[in-house]
């Protein structure tokens, strides 16, 4: 390599670091856009009780047994026994939620070597750190990768492996009774794992997959019991009236009306299922199925920039490259597992999205030295994939990585609908008010 040479690569790394921190900046205060406040008002709540961020976590076992009562069973008994706002005690649990996902997720980036630069997209941290919007996210989270490192343990240390089951069912059953959501972004990819060690080891596929279902039975039981008993109006009416006491002593607006995290247990199953189909990918407000695409382009945008997350870099040495294949693998299992999220069970991308890439995360860094048994064909398309991307000038280069980050329309919280309704429109809103604010002080 003559001199030349050198000094374009150099001048070539030098302007993808100014790149890279860059858009690293420019999500960091969006991230601060969003999620000012949320610390603040910590100890003086701004939320009242109707709203999703408060409402759900009310849910309780006083109308009898249902899904996601099992937090607020334990609010409902620590408040009885000494009173306090139940907002506070919820605002606090989410934040130390955050904290603790924070933790996971820097340990993780640390020993991959990988730049910090997607999590601020809203692709991975969905900017509701330290903010109730979203509600028992980081905490599903946060148990997810402590089940994947209990089967992890169950299934590579013998010595251990009772132990490591009997805590993964307990961390399972504690998960699902909190939000049945979660199945969907820890378990297929654990049984899936299950059943293609089976099959290494010269297995049937029928005695693989009873030996998977066998597993998981107290899992699949406990998700069979969410499932069955959704909830109803009478439910749901003795769920807000356990709360009487403390909407009295700390009167808040809408505390009379029934929370809308209660009244989802009232809803019917297909008018909700077609309500989330519709507004993830035409719109209710104003439907257009010019949202569809838009959709889909996100989704790609997700996988790419997902399995070539070494591909920034803000510092001086390289990001380890990942097993990129394996990546891929585990990405496309999360994905396909979340489908029922993507499309008939939630609009909120802004929790679906990070579900699939921190799970996607957290599986790789557990699993990446025993987690090769993947089936043949799904292995053939991650290759076959990320060969195509390789190859390929445009999608290999780091700079395209650098501008899908800044330009994925990556929403707050509600599904890409919008061009305008992305974190980047609303930083850029927030940049220009300052500016013109600024230029108006000084010509005064």
């Amino acid at each position: 390599m003559n001199a030349n040479q050198r000094n374009r690569l150099t001048s070539r790394t030098t302007w993808e670091r100014v790149g890279s921190w860059f858009v690293f900046l420019f999500f960091l205060f969006g991230f601060y856009v969003n999620n000012s406040g949320g610390l603040l008002d910590l100890f003086s709540p701004q939320y009242g009780y109707q709203g999703w961020e408060i409402s759900e976590w009310l849910i309780n076992y006083e109308g009898g047994f249902v899904r996601r009562g099992l937090l607020g069973q334990a609010l409902l008994a620590s408040e009885q026994a000494g009173m306090y706002d139940v907002r506070v005690a919820i605002q606090l649990i989410y934040t130390l939620s955050s904290v603790v996902i924070l933790f996971i997720i820097g340990h993780v980036f640390k020993a991959e070597g990988w730049s910090p630069l997607l999590l601020l997209t809203g692709l991975c941290l969905g900017y509701t750190l330290f903010n109730p919007w979203g509600r028992k996210d980081f905490l599903m989270l946060a148990l997810t990768f402590m089940i994947f490192h209990c089967y992890r343990t169950a299934v590579t240390r013998h010595q251990r492996g009772i132990a490591a089951w009997i805590l993964l069912y307990v961390l399972s059953a504690l998960q699902l009774l909190a939000h049945e959501g979660s199945f969907f972004f820890t378990f297929p990819i654990l049984m899936l794992h299950s059943y293609c060690e089976s099959r290494s080891h010269n297995l049937s596929s029928s005695r693989s997959a009873a030996s998977s279902l066998l597993r998981f039975l107290p899992v699949l039981a406990v998700m069979a019991a969410v499932i069955i008993f959704r909830g109803n109006n009478h439910v749901a009416d003795a769920i807000w009236a356990s709360w009487d006491k403390v909407f009295a002593t700390y009167p808040a607006d809408g505390g009379s009306q029934i929370g809308l995290g209660v009244q989802a247990l009232t809803w019917d199953p297909v008018t909700t299922f077609n309500k989330h189909l519709y507004s993830a990918y035409v719109g209710s407000d104003s439907p257009s199925y010019w949202g569809i695409p838009l959709a889909l382009s996100v989704i790609v945008s997700a996988y790419y920039l997902l399995t070539r997350i070494d591909s920034a870099t803000m510092g001086k040495s390289r990001p380890k490259q990942p097993d990129r294949t394996l990546l891929s693998n585990v990405s496309l299992v999360q994905f396909i597992s979340l489908i029922p999220m993507f499309t008939i069970l939630s609009c909120d991308w802004g929790r679906t999205l990070p579900y699939w890439m921190l799970s996607t995360l957290f599986f790789y860094h557990i699993f990446k030295h025993d987690a090769g048994t993947f089936p043949a064909c799904l292995t053939s398309v991650s290759q076959a994939t990320q060969r195509f991307i390789g190859n390929s000038k445009l999608l290999s280069s780091r700079f395209t990585y650098l501008l899908l980050v800044l330009v994925t329309p990556v929403p707050n919280y509600f599904a890409p609908l919008n061009h305008l309704n992305t974190i980047q429109h609303r930083c850029y809103l927030y940049l220009s008010d300052a500016i013109n604010h600024i230029s108006t002080l000084l010509m005064s």
